[in-house]
């Protein structure tokens, strides 16, 4: 899908210049940019957010430039914002309204913890609610899986040097996968080298993941959300009898495990083994 850019002008107001210093900026490859068939300068966000990390100096920046709040400024505008964009199918806003509080210096994992994961809750309440079908609330999920991937891919610059080799996960029978992709992205932030298998992860596919590359640790997430087409709490037997098993490898391959989410309270009077628990992205 197609990235959102931004012309000379609002990059000018962006960083509070006239467009003639942005021309010179880019001109001197100090400011990345593409061209239009008609020659303009289109700027994505991955371009701001290079030019921002390599200033020395701090940089007062315009965000109404890049803002689709207008004057609201509190989390709850934030919250609703991003699942009334997510339920239009606008991830071109949901990737906005990330960068936005990014630029503002909030943590990433704060951003997910306060913003998206909100706005996530916000859409399941409207289902629980009956205001929305089920269909409508998969779109919805869609469209934030599509902006959070470019806001991924805007602020993360490529790396060479890997602290980690660590594998993120869903179980089986757990189907959603927006928040591993914010564990990854977290971990990722952190120089970790991630490897993301995704949702409804079998035994036998970890297995012969475990075989083939050495991991330093191994990230589950267990979502009690009504989004989950088969959730933890219907197959909670199956779900213990593979956390088991996933302790077992772990301890052979010598990985630290690590469990988180909601659901995580449905298994710790079951399981026989501790483990790393965090609740929220910034315990990562």
């Amino acid at each position: 899908m197609a990235k959102t850019l931004l012309n000379t002008k609002q990059v000018a107001s962006l960083f509070r210049v006239d467009t003639s210093t942005i021309r010179r900026w880019s001109l001197s490859g100090k400011l990345n940019c593409s061209s239009s068939r008609g020659g303009h300068r289109k700027f994505t966000y991955r371009n701001i957010l290079d030019f921002v990390n390599n200033k020395k100096q701090d940089l007062k920046l315009d965000l109404s430039q890049i803002s689709t709040l207008t004057n609201k400024v509190s989390l709850t505008d934030y919250v609703e914002l991003i699942s009334s964009n997510a339920l239009d199918r606008n991830y071109k806003a949901i990737e906005s309204i990330l960068v936005e509080a990014y630029l503002k210096g909030i943590a990433v994992s704060k951003i997910f913890d306060d913003y998206l994961d909100k706005g996530l809750e916000h859409v399941q309440s409207l289902l629980d609610a009956g205001k929305i079908s089920v269909a409508e609330e998969h779109i919805s999920r869609k469209t934030i899986s599509v902006g959070l991937e470019h806001f991924r891919s805007a602020i993360l610059k490529d790396k060479t040097d890997d602290n980690q080799n660590v594998l993120c996960l869903n179980l089986e029978n757990d189907i959603p996968d927006i928040a591993i992709d914010m564990i990854q992205i977290c971990l990722e932030m952190k120089s970790h080298s991630v490897y993301n298998s995704g949702s409804n992860t079998s035994i036998k596919g970890l297995k012969s993941l475990l075989n083939k590359t050495d991991y330093d640790a191994m990230y589950i997430f267990m979502c009690n959300r009504q989004c989950c087409s088969a959730t933890v709490q219907n197959h909670i037997s199956h779900t213990i009898d593979n956390l088991e098993e996933i302790n077992k490898m772990c301890q052979q391959y010598n990985i630290n495990l690590h469990i988180g989410g909601p659901a995580t309270k449905l298994i710790d009077d079951k399981i026989s083994f501790k483990y790393n628990k965090f609740l929220k992205f910034s315990e990562i």
